[in-house]
């Protein structure tokens, strides 16, 4: 009886690291895949390195340019539905943070205030000028700010879509939320250089709801391991981050704001979601509205997307006539 348990683990043991070397394997496999299209947009040298830069429509006179900041182990490829649709009515631009999707990493921190720097300087180096309208979901809810902080006079309108408020990290339950989110981050870093990652791509990589070329540029950066470090280091720098963007706080005030929020609220939830139209209560021209039916993803694709272009629609409607009233004036 003895020998035939014994048997039996070790064939159990056998089909187990079969498995597990599989997967492995496939995640390896996928990984050194390659891309046989060229990425979308352009490369901008900054600081010695490459950053990825994806901008559409034309610009027009006396209109701001509409800058798409993307949440966590997100870029670019999160926008894909948004940005075209944005992109018909005036000048979009969306990017790959430093080592994320395809833009080379960065020795520098990956704190808020250091990424805002970062995206002044390839904008700068672009040729994108400004006045902005800044786009952020989730995690940019503290990009985009801590870009206002350092830049107020370049930007005249903000939306954020689901997104984190700086004064959010007071809250007991987010404090929990985000260290052991910041926990699965480093792991998820570790796995993804064993290719343990990256064969969920094709389960977990869409669900915005993509398709054609941003698709594929989602599912061939998800678990990518380069694309998991930078991820890791940002999420990491959460909440040294929100110092910088809660900076922002009083140049809300005179700039128009929407805040777009995702989900049923519910009694657990309550702290966030007031949390989250905080920005749009700064504002003088502030709205907030919540999507029930829409979740954190979701609210970037075309099921649930044409609330947040309704938003992008109001705050730039605004926008231009504040620019409008500030040209007439002697």
């Amino acid at each position: 009886m003895k020998k035939l348990l014994l048997t039996g683990l070790r064939w159990i043991g056998l089909v187990v690291l079969a498995s597990i070397l599989a997967w492995t394997g496939t995640g390896l496999a996928m990984a050194a895949g390659g891309w046989k299209n060229p990425p979308r947009g352009v490369f901008i040298e900054v600081d010695g390195r490459q950053q990825r830069l994806v901008c559409e429509g034309e610009a027009r006179p006396g209109e701001p340019t509409i800058i798409f900041e993307s949440g966590a182990y997100s870029a670019s490829a999160d926008w894909g539905y948004l940005q075209p649709e944005v992109a018909k009515t005036g000048r979009t631009c969306s990017y790959d943070r430093a080592g994320m999707g395809w833009s080379e990493a960065s020795k520098a921190p990956r704190d808020p205030g250091t990424m805002a720097g970062e995206l002044k300087a390839l904008l700068t180096a672009a040729g994108e000028k400004g006045p902005y309208i800044l786009v952020g979901h989730s995690m940019a809810g503290l990009l985009t700010r801590a870009y206002i902080s350092q830049n107020p006079q370049d930007v005249v309108g903000l939306v954020l879509i689901d997104a984190a408020d700086p004064s959010a990290i007071s809250i007991p339950e987010a404090q929990i939320w985000i260290k052991r989110y910041q926990r699965l981050a480093r792991v998820g870093a570790g796995f993804a250089q064993f290719g343990l990652v990256k064969p969920l791509a094709p389960f977990y990589a869409n669900r915005i709801g993509l398709s054609g070329v941003p698709l594929k540029e989602k599912r061939r950066m998800f678990g990518a391991p380069s694309h998991m470090r930078a991820s890791a280091a940002e999420i990491s720098a959460t909440i040294d981050g929100a110092q910088a963007a809660i900076a922002a706080d009083p140049y809300l005030e005179a700039i128009p704001v929407a805040t777009i929020s995702a989900g049923p609220v519910s009694p657990g939830r309550d702290a966030w979601k007031e949390a989250q139209a905080r920005a749009a209560r700064l504002s003088r021209r502030g709205t907030s509205v919540n999507i029930d039916a829409a979740n954190h993803t979701t609210i970037l694709g075309p099921i649930y997307g044409q609330a947040v272009l309704d938003a992008i629609a109001r705050v730039k409607r605004d926008a231009v006539a504040d620019m409008t009233k500030s040209a007439d004036r002697p």
